[in-house]
């Protein structure tokens, strides 16, 4: 279990510790936390009266201390206030401020927004919502300055860790995935690549490729690649598909699968007209409507295929290992078998020959639900990115982070009696073993090679030489 309530038994002083911010950007809502690292050293009970959360990724653990959802849902009603951007980042930096540690500035912070967003630190858009967003009220809305400002980092800005909120939990599933790997299983494929998939209010994807966040240009963005739509399938795409949307948002991803399409899907089979002129598909509260559905409705039939078809070209270009799905949609557990089982279908036995996909039971393990679900993705992500930026800030060195990683995986097989760290040391003395006898291997072949070829040397010199005395003679 990853999230869990402590109480902490022993602390460092103020000076040593590490307190960091976490900001899941949303187009309806945000939700901003903060959180302290524990060291590696110190030890905790899982019964904390103060409701505290334990949050580990990979070797860190954190101690969450503080979190809200701005505008928060009327506990009575259900409904979310309308604010606009300002009042969003208002109210997050109003948060911020409020829980800063006693340093007054923050270790780092993290921000994992949707996109399409300023994510290279080159360019002059960094830290924005770009032009491109369907958002139209949160076009090139600053979400950096702000924030770093709360934080007191207005001068350190190396210490803000700013990416979407897919890849940035696309890099805590894998560091968190990666880490469990090392630890638990004996095997000798290390992960490499990790997609994370988002189906929500839209469809996001973040792609970790040999071990690196993918950018490139932009950042992916294959929530809009075309999907093959369902035999007779004759809804024509989401209305935020009429501007600046790829293919007009009609058969893709996100124009099928996101929570807007499905509902304005919903109206259209009950013939109440969504959209401009109609019921606001764009509203929290409207879509909330998807949830009272069966599980054998229509609409999550045509969800999982849309679904399906993304996972099946991830895995056709970039060979990925593992694909997570989250997301509000995919609270509809039942979707997770239904894309498994579609994705066989779409492949068509051609990937049969890869082990992890010679079987449709086997998908269980190559198309997976998050690891944090309960505290959601995003803000895990944006976690990941706060220690990311605060490790990068203070040049940890790597064999420090290897030492860390090494107390912890003895400290997480002390309270598991597995002898994990022995067994590690063991594969790692083998593999010294077999790399001394090819080692040996080759020095010997080297060695019987150098003996022949100076026998082929002598033998025809000596060869030469009787040439010679014959033409002489």
């Amino acid at each position: 279990k990853l999230i869990m309530s402590m109480t902490l038994t022993s602390s460092s002083s103020d000076s040593n510790e590490i307190y960091l911010a976490a900001i899941e950007g949303g187009g309806t809502t945000f939700v901003v936390s903060v959180a302290r690292v524990i060291p590696s050293g110190e030890s905790t009970t899982t019964d904390d009266d103060n409701g505290n959360k334990i949050l580990r990724i990979g070797p860190k653990t954190l101690q969450i201390l503080h979190t809200a959802t701005i505008p928060p849902k009327n506990t009575d009603t259900g409904e979310i206030l309308n604010l606009n951007p300002t009042q969003i980042l208002e109210e997050t930096c109003t948060f911020l401020r409020l829980h800063l540690p006693p340093s007054g500035k923050y270790s780092a912070v993290g921000i994992a927004t949707f996109g399409p967003a300023g994510v290279d630190p080159a360019q002059i858009c960094y830290g924005t919502i770009l032009s491109g967003s369907p958002k139209k009220e949160w076009r090139n809305v600053d979400l950096l300055t702000p924030i770093a400002q709360a934080c007191g980092l207005s001068n350190d800005t190396s210490k803000v860790g700013f990416d979407t909120d897919v890849n940035a939990p696309a890099l805590a599933e894998f560091r968190h995935r990666s880490f469990e790997q090392r630890l638990y299983q004996k095997i000798n494929k290390p992960l490499t690549s990790l997609s994370y998939i988002t189906i929500g209010t839209g469809v996001g994807v973040g792609l970790i490729l040999n071990s690196q966040p993918i950018h490139g240009l932009l950042h992916p963005e294959g929530g809009h690649v075309a999907i093959q739509p369902l035999e007779g399938d004759a809804f024509q795409g989401y209305s935020w598909g009429t501007e600046k949307s790829p293919y007009g948002g009609v058969g893709t991803v996100e124009g099928v699968a996101s929570s807007v399409a499905l509902t304005e899907r919903l109206l259209q089979m009950e013939n109440v007209k969504g959209g401009k002129g109609g019921i606001e598909s764009s509203n929290a509260q409207t879509r909330e409507i998807l949830s009272t559905l069966p599980d054998t409705h229509p609409v999550w039939t045509h969800a999982s295929n849309a679904i399906a078809n993304l996972c099946v070209s991830l895995l056709l270009l970039t060979s990925c290992q593992k694909i997570v799905l989250g997301g509000g949609i995919m609270k509809r557990t039942i979707l997770y078998d239904m894309v498994r089982k579609r994705v066989w279908t779409l492949l068509n036995g051609y990937l049969d020959s890869v082990d992890e996909l010679s079987a449709v039971e086997k998908l269980d393990d190559v198309i997976v639900e998050s690891s944090w679900e309960e505290m959601g993705s995003g803000l895990v992500g944006a976690f990941a990115l706060a220690l990311d930026a605060h490790e990068s800030s203070n040049s940890v060195e790597k064999n420090d982070g290897e030492k860390e990683e090494e107390n912890t995986m003895r400290q997480l097989t002390e309270s598991s009696g597995e002898n994990v760290i022995e067994e590690k040391e063991k594969r790692r003395k083998d593999n010294d073993d077999d790399e001394g006898e090819q080692q040996q291997q080759s020095f010997t072949s080297g060695v019987l090679a150098g003996i022949g070829l100076s026998f082929g040397c002598v033998l025809l010199s000596s060869l030469l030489g009787q040439g010679r005395r014959r033409r002489g003679q």
